[in-house]
C-alpha cells in the first residue's frame, strides 16, 4: 500500500515524530511511505497553489493517510491547524474521502488525547475513517517494550486499510445555523476600581464576533483595551526548537515576547475572542498560544480570570470547549466563562456578554482562583515530574521558578507524612486494630474535617465581621 504521512511538525523531519514513522518504514518495507512536510511548509502551501497541488496529489494517489505531529498546547502546531483551514477553504475534502487516516502524536503525555480528538474529527469531516491514535512520550521509542507496541499499531492501522472494516463515525458533522446578531443599548460601564481587561481578538469588520467584543469592551468602558491579533507582530509559528528553554528568550526577534509580556500579562482580565474553525479557534489564535510558550511551563496567566467570546458552532465542539477549560486550569486561573453567537435572540447574548464582564471583574477584585480539577492537579504532576526527571537540565528558567514556588511537592518529601502512614500501616496489620478502623471509618474520615472546621481562624474571622 501507499501511505501518505502528513506531518505537522515546523521541524519536519528532523521532527521527533517523525522518527517514529521512519521506524515503522523500515519495519514495512512491503508498505510505501510517501512524506508530506505540510507544516515545515506551510508558508509555501498558502502562496503557491501549484506547490499545494502537488501534497493533494500525493493524498489522492494513497492508500491511507498518517497524520504524525508533536503536540503544542494540547493540540497540534498552529503550522498543521492553519493546513486544515487551508483543506476546508479549498474545497479539498474528495482526496480525502474514504481513505483509512491514523495519527502518531509525540508529547509528554500532557492533553495529547485532545490533539488526538482534533485529528479524528477533523478526519472524520474530510470523510475519512479512523484507524486509531498512538500517543507516545517523546523517547519511547528508545524503549524495546514501547517498540513492539508501535509494531502492532502499524500492523493493525495498515490491516484496517487493507480490509477497509465498517467503522462507526464518532463526532457528529458541525452543523452552523447562521444567526444575525444585533446588540442592544450601550450598557453603563462596571465601576472596574482600576482592574484593567485586555481583549485579544481576530474579528472582521461587521462579523458577529466584532459586534460582541465590542459589548464586551463598552462593559469595562476605558478599562478595557481590544487588541487585534496582528498587533501581537508575530512573523511566524513557534519552531519546536526549545531555545527559550534557558532564559525565556525566544529565538523569533518580533515583537511576540514584548506585546504578551507587557499587553498581556499587564492586564488583570483576559479575553480571547475568535471564531470556530474546523472545531477549534483559527491558526493565528493558535499561534498566540504556541509562541507564548517562551515562557516554558510557568503559568504565565496565574491569578486572572480569563473569559472567551466566540462565534461559531461552539456548542457542538466538545474538544474545544475541554482545551480552553483545561487550558485556563493549568494555567492557574479562573474561567469567568464563555459567550457564543449561538441563539436569535440577540438580547439572550447581550445579557451573556454583560454577565461575563461582570464576572471577571468581580474574580478580579476578590483574586479568587478556583481549586483545581483533574486537568490541572494531573496536569501540574505532568510537568513537576518531568521537569524534575530531566527536563530541569535545559529548561533552567522553569526549574528556578518550579523551586521557587514549591511546585516539586512530591509526597515522599514529606518526612512526617511518611512516619505517620508507615507507623499506621503497621498498626492496622494487626487484626483488631484493622477490625475497629473498619467499623469507624465514616468517622475517622470526618474527624480532621471537623477539626478544622472548629480551630479555623479562617471562619472566626468571618464570624467577627459579620457581626459588626
Amino acid at each position: 500500500m501507499k501511505i501518505c504521512v502528513l506531518n505537522g511538525s515546523p521541524k519536519g523531519s528532523d521532527s521527533v515524530t517523525m522518527q517514529y514513522v521512519r521506524f515503522l518504514e523500515l519495519a514495512f518495507p512491503g508498505h510505501t511511505f510517501i512524506v508530506e512536510h505540510v507544516g515545515q511548509r506551510i508558508t509555501a502551501l498558502e502562496m503557491d497553489e501549484e506547490a499545494f497541488r502537488k501534497v493533494m496529489a500525493s493524498i489522492s494517489s494513497a492508500d491511507a493517510i498518517l497524520f504524525a505531529t508533536p503536540v503544542y498546547y494540547m493540540l497540534v502546531p498552529a503550522q498543521f491547524k492553519r493546513f486544515f483551514e487551508l483543506l476546508f477553504t479549498k474545497n479539498a475534502k474528495s482526496d480525502f474521502t474514504g481513505k483509512y487516516a491514523a495519527a502518531i502524536t509525540t508529547s509528554i503525555h500532557f492533553f495529547d488525547q485532545t490533539a488526538t480528538a482534533y485529528l479524528h474529527a477533523v478526519a472524520e469531516d474530510l470523510g475519512m475513517l479512523w484507524g486509531g491514535p498512538f500517543m507516545a512520550k517523546m523517547n519511547d521509542l528508545t524503549s524495546e517494550k514501547h517498540q513492539e507496541e508501535l509494531l502492532l499499531f502499524g500492523a493493525d492501522f495498515f490491516d484496517q486499510a487493507s480490509r477497509r472494516p465498517a467503522v462507526q463515525r464518532f463526532y457528529p458533522p458541525v452543523n452552523r445555523t447562521l444567526y444575525q446578531y444585533r446588540p442592544g443599548g450601550i450598557p453603563m460601564p462596571l465601576d472596574t476600581a482600576g482592574k484593567k481587561a485586555v481583549i485579544l481578538t481576530d474579528a472582521r469588520p461587521g462579523s458577529n464576533l466584532e459586534k460582541m467584543v465590542t459589548r464586551a469592551a463598552s462593559c469595562f468602558g476605558t478599562a478595557a483595551l481590544v487588541i487585534p491579533l496582528e498587533d501581537a507582530e508575530m512573523k511566524g509559528g513557534c519552531l519546536g526548537c526549545c531555545r527559550c528553554a534557558f532564559e525565556n528568550r525566544c529565538v523569533y526577534t518580533d515583537g511576540f515576547v514584548n506585546f504578551w509580556n507587557t499587553t498581556v500579562l499587564g492586564a488583570d482580565i483576559v479575553i480571547f475572542a475568535g471564531y470556530v474553525k474546523d472545531r477549534y479557534l483559527s491558526a493565528d489564535f493558535k499561534q498566540v498560544f504556541d509562541r507564548s510558550f517562551f515562557k516554558g511551563h510557568v503559568p504565565s496567566l496565574a491569578g486572572r480570570p480569563v473569559g472567551f467570546i466566540i462565534e461559531g458552532p461552539f456548542s457542538q465542539c466538545e474538544t474545544l470547549r475541554e482545551v480552553l477549560t483545561s487550558y485556563v486550569a493549568v494555567q492557574g486561573s479562573t474561567l469567568a466563562g464563555f459567550v457564543s453567537d449561538e441563539d436569535e435572540n440577540s438580547t439572550a447574548i447581550d445579557a451573556r456578554i454583560d454577565t461575563l464582564a461582570d464576572r471577571a471583574l468581580r474574580l478580579a477584585k476578590s483574586g479568587y482562583v478556583a481549586p483545581g480539577g483533574f486537568p490541572s492537579v494531573a496536569g501540574k504532576k505532568v510537568f513537576r515530574d518531568e521537569l524534575y526527571a530531566g527536563m530541569r537540565a535545559v529548561f533552567k528558567a522553569d526549574d528556578a521558578y518550579y523551586q521557587q514556588h514549591g511546585l516539586y511537592d512530591f509526597p515522599t518529601d514529606h518526612l512526617g507524612d511518611r512516619v505517620r502512614t508507615t507507623s499506621l500501616s503497621l498498626l492496622l496489620s494487626i487484626p483488631q486494630a484493622r477490625k475497629s478502623t473498619e467499623q469507624d471509618m465514616k468517622k475517622h474520615m470526618l474527624e480532621p474535617l471537623e477539626q478544622a472546621i472548629r480551630t479555623s481562624p479562617v471562619l472566626k474571622r468571618r464570624q467577627q465581621e459579620q457581626k459588626r
